[in-house]
């Protein structure tokens, strides 16, 4: 905890000079601040570890202060703890949902404090640890998932092509047909890539549009269980494993848009196919409750392994140690967001033996 930057916001000079003692003797480094204004010009100017903040005091009071802290890029996630001469439900709860980290009471007990402080620290540094590991992670996986999805694709359409085009080639019917079908299919998977993209750009625009976001909450896919069975097809022909789709599929309405619903079947069952062998059923089944629709998509095929819903990401792949696969890990984050935008769910385990289970819920239409 040495050399740790400690903003102590205190009105009353005595305990901010008793803060800024205790706080040396425990080697870090204090900045104090008189009152709320002074506090978060300093905090812009230092960029503390932690703030220990009064909430009573003039110019700002600590709500305000906390409030100014948080909507500063540098300082939004740094550790707050609020110190306080009454501290009653109604106000623990007003600075939790403001995102306060602690409550330490006056008069304070010294020990108690400093436990807090480096709880504090040390969660956060955790938290900086772990940001910065999935960081480089994911620079990794940009830097070598993109280049690899959009030039092996470009490379087979101007490879087989190039042979096509070259007059001194000597080609067959059969050799035109297979390298026809190369470039078709090149450029399908191009054409999906680059799809991908558009759609994971066009979401994150469309979570901060707060006029399309009413307009699309609004819309229903009506008769949903056709364009379930559609998208279905679509998929297994895609990967010719018409016989491997088993589905079991009920009428339907649903609050979302058509297209959106279209987009997030098309990934979730691509994947089901995907990591599945040819021969292992696909299941999609359909369940309804009195205000939800509950789609089931069950594969027998590599699984997820042990991971976390919030670890889906954009870039992010699963068992890309044990098995070499196209995509950029678009896919899974493009439904994701979408289902939570609806205020749907997204729920994935794995199958005890092999595969995976992947649970879509969407809210039923009145």
């Amino acid at each position: 905890m040495k050399k740790c930057k400690i903003l102590v916001i205190e009105d009353t000079e005595s305990i901010r000079e008793e803060l800024k003692e205790i706080l040396t003797f425990e080697g870090m480094h204090p900045i104090t601040a008189k009152n709320g204004q002074e506090g978060i010009d300093l905090a812009k100017a230092n960029i503390p570890d932690l703030i220990l903040c009064d909430i009573m005091m003039p110019e700002k009071d600590g709500y305000q202060v906390l409030d100014a802290i948080k909507n500063i890029k540098q300082l939004s996630t740094t550790p707050f703890i609020f110190l306080t001469a009454k501290s009653t439900t109604e106000n623990r709860r007003e600075g939790m949902i403001s995102g306060v980290d602690d409550y330490i009471t006056k008069p304070f007990d010294i020990d108690l404090l400093i436990k807090s402080i480096k709880s504090r620290l040390y969660s956060h540094k955790k938290r900086k640890e772990s940001e910065s590991i999935k960081f480089r992670a994911l620079q990794h996986n940009i830097s070598f998932a993109i280049p690899h999805e959009l030039l092996t694709p470009l490379n087979g359409i101007i490879g087989l092509s190039s042979l096509m085009k070259d007059p001194e080639m000597e080609i067959s019917q059969k050799e035109v047909i297979d390298f026809s079908k190369g470039i078709f299919e090149s450029g399908h998977r191009l054409l999906s890539t680059v799809q991908k993209f558009i759609y994971y750009t066009e979401i994150e625009l469309l979570l901060n549009n707060d006029v399309k976001k009413a307009l699309l909450r609004k819309e229903i896919t009506k008769k949903g269980e056709c364009e379930l069975n559609e998208q279905c097809v679509n998929i297994s022909q895609k990967f010719n494993r018409e016989s491997d789709l088993e589905l079991h599929i009920d009428h339907f309405d649903i609050k979302i848009s058509s297209f959106h619903f279209e987009v997030i079947i098309a990934n979730i069952l691509d994947n089901a196919f995907k990591f599945s062998d040819k021969g292992d059923k696909v299941i999609v089944e359909v369940e309804l409750d009195d205000s939800h629709l509950h789609i089931a998509v069950i594969d027998e095929g590599l699984g997820f392994g042990e991971f976390k819903l919030n670890e889906i990401d954009a870039f992010t792949q699963f068992n890309r140690e044990k098995m070499e696969q196209q995509g950029l890990g678009l896919g899974l984050i493009i439904s994701k967001k979408l289902i939570n935008f609806y205020e749907g769910e997204l729920n994935i385990t794995n199958n005890k033996s092999k595969g995976s289970h992947v649970k879509l819920s969407f809210l039923l239409a009145e």
